[in-house]
């Protein structure tokens, strides 16, 4: 069962939202770091256990570090700014997942509230690049 709790139904709306914006707005860089993020959120929601209280969630660092591949293409060939931002929260998340290998007292809350912290201002850096995007001029009907 992918919902487990509330706070997976508020990041899966906010994501929505986020993604929604940038695919409307947005030109190549927002279309594909949305669909980055859903493909990112769906697999982390698959390999979430809320068996597991301790230690790296390998499969969902597994899933972030491959966003983070995703995303540092997109930061390194767009003229945006928000790339560069989204990938720099994302390489912090990977940190966070690498702190908990390195020192097995990071755990629990701090591990899940700093991996929450940095998803959603990924989320945030490509909400604000998308809006921030000057609007597609219609074409004339001349």
């Amino acid at each position: 069962m992918l919902f487990h709790f509330v706070y997976q139904w508020a990041s899966l709306a906010a994501l929505l939202a986020t993604a929604a914006v940038a695919i409307w707005r947005g030109a190549w860089p927002e279309r594909a770091g949305a669909t980055a993020m859903i493909a990112a959120w769906v697999l982390s929601a698959l390999f979430q256990s809320s068996l597991q209280r301790w230690g790296v969630k390998a499969g969902v660092m597994t899933v972030d570090m491959l966003l983070l591949a995703a995303l540092l293409p997109i930061a390194l060939t767009s003229s945006r700014w928000w790339p560069m931002w989204a990938t720099g929260f994302q390489a912090m998340n990977v940190v966070v997942h690498l702190a908990v290998m390195a020192d097995a007292k990071v755990w629990g809350w701090a591990y899940y509230v700093a991996g929450s912290v940095f998803s959603y201002l990924t989320m945030i850096a490509l909400f604000v690049g998308a809006i921030s995007l000057p609007r597609r001029a219609k074409p004339r009907a001349d």
